[in-house]
């Protein structure tokens, strides 16, 4: 049996406990029933619209999260969830479905931000204010928005690739590299191209860097992300001195192409972090990670979305920022990120004991699946 097959049935699993628990969305079978259904409570409706299943965070995580933040704040707000799919013409039925149904806000994640300006025209006509969050919709209006900086996170990758480069990690420069990046198109990707390119792209000029394969990976998907990873070693006949990816999506699809093929490259460019991008720093597959702290972003979203559906402005002690979507300027707030890598001399698990410390993840929720006959692993639980 394949890993990407073990992988699939895993994910399958994670939709189904999803499904059992109270974050019930669209993943799975709720289409836009959900948003029909409106509020028999009299409740302040918001939906919680999530892209797809990959990245697994606004599922696992962000979703519930919010939920848990501006129910806090406010327990008259009923949260309801939807997923796209993937697909922005269903992310579009479940907006207007959502409108139809009395909602008060709508908290976005974009499933394709390139053709998501009927989404913000229609919540506009309705006045409906619209929250962009972490891969927000673009061309239009919005109430505001929050995000981790992608700009700073393809930054805080592409520092720590080049301090091991300078520190001769890959040998005889120029390093045989191998880039993946996020959906093409999305801002998010855009932006960290951004990042990493005004670091690597010096060294690339210099002849430091020989960008031998260059891949944009569809949705985001990991299997998309093994496919590329074994087209280029195959177009290169292994010859690949490093991988550097946007996120631990793209380093788990890596990853699996290396290990079919018996290859020992080294994988940079975690981020958004999800169980296997921790696992394999823990079994030394994966080299760095970028933290985000998904709580954090959730409150911050929740009280932006408590400030809009109540007529205020947002609050500026987290909204300090401006940024032109293509169709409006919208109020942003950027929150940091932290940045973590292997070291030597420096054990595994204390490296990632920082994601356990932002409350990412547990040890007991990490030290599943590839990590869990790791020294760490067995030490932690």
């Amino acid at each position: 049996m394949s890993r990407t097959t073990d992988k699939l049935r895993t994910m399958l699993k994670v939709v189904a406990l999803g499904c059992s628990a109270s974050l019930a969305l669209a993943a799975c079978g709720g289409g836009s029933s959900d948003a029909d259904k409106g509020s028999d409570s009299g409740k302040k409706l918001v939906y919680f619209m999530a892209p797809n299943t990959t990245p697994t965070r606004y599922i696992q995580q962000d979703g519930p999260d919010f939920k848990k933040a501006i129910q806090k704040l406010d327990s008259n707000v009923e949260v309801k969830f939807v997923n796209a799919g993937g697909d922005s013409a269903t992310q579009l039925t479940q907006a207007n479905a959502a409108i139809a149904a009395g909602a008060k806000a709508l908290v976005v994640v974009a499933a394709d931000p390139n053709t998501s300006a009927s989404l913000l025209e229609a919540a506009a006509n309705a006045k409906v204010p619209v929250i962009g969050y972490e891969n927000s919709p673009l061309n239009g209006p919005m109430f505001a928005q929050v995000i981790f900086d992608p700009v700073n996170v393809g930054k805080l990758q592409a520092d720590y690739f080049v301090s091991q480069l300078d520190a001769g990690a890959f040998g005889p420069k120029p390093v045989k590299l191998a880039r993946q990046y996020g959906n093409k198109g999305d801002v998010y990707t855009t932006d960290m191209l951004t990042g990493q390119n005004g670091v690597l792209q010096p060294r690339i000029d210099d002849g430091s860097i020989d960008v031998v394969c260059e891949d944009y990976i569809k949705n985001w998907d990991p299997a998309n992300a093994q496919t590329a990873a074994d087209q280029c070693l195959t177009k290169t006949q292994n010859k690949v001195g490093a991988f550097l990816g946007f996120y631990d999506g793209n380093a788990s699809g890596i990853i699996a192409a290396l290990k079919s093929k018996n290859a020992k490259v080294p994988v940079y460019g975690g981020q958004n972090p999800q169980l296997s991008g921790l696992q394999y720093m823990l079994t030394g597959d994966q080299q760095d990670n970028v933290l985000k702290a998904f709580s954090v972003e959730a409150e911050a979203a929740a009280k932006i979305t408590l400030a809009a559906i109540n007529g205020e402005e947002p609050p500026t002690d987290l909204v300090k920022d401006v940024v032109d979507n293509g169709g409006a300027k919208v109020p942003t707030a950027k929150l940091g990120s932290t940045h973590i890598h292997l070291e030597e001399g420096k054990a595994p698990g204390d490296v990632v004991q920082k994601a356990v410390d932002l409350g990412i993840f547990t040890w007991a929720q990490i030290c599943t699946g590839p990590a869990k006959d790791t020294d760490t692993c067995k030490e932690k639980v």
